[in-house]
């Protein structure tokens, strides 16, 4: 796969390359502590999307991606074991 993840944690910037570095789709995977979009305002992983300007003929491919939604922390739960 050979799909370079940056991570920056002083601007807390996660992204992955999604084809060769510095060409193609850019995953980024954005940490919120009280989501603003959620109806909770709950912490979340808030995913995006996007591409170099030059490769304008990815154009087409951001439909395979879908709808992307956040994902949020759950409660833990108490389980004894």
């Amino acid at each position: 796969m050979k799909m370079i993840a940056h991570y920056d944690d002083y601007n807390e910037d996660f992204r992955v390359d999604l084809w060769e570095e510095g060409k193609g789709f850019i995953l980024h995977l954005d940490h919120e502590y009280d989501y603003l979009l959620d109806s909770q305002q709950r912490e979340a992983l808030v995913p995006a999307i996007s591409r170099y300007e030059r490769d304008r003929f990815l154009d087409r491919y951001y439909s395979l991606f879908g709808p992307l939604d956040h994902f949020v922390r759950r409660e833990a739960q108490n389980k004894r074991l």
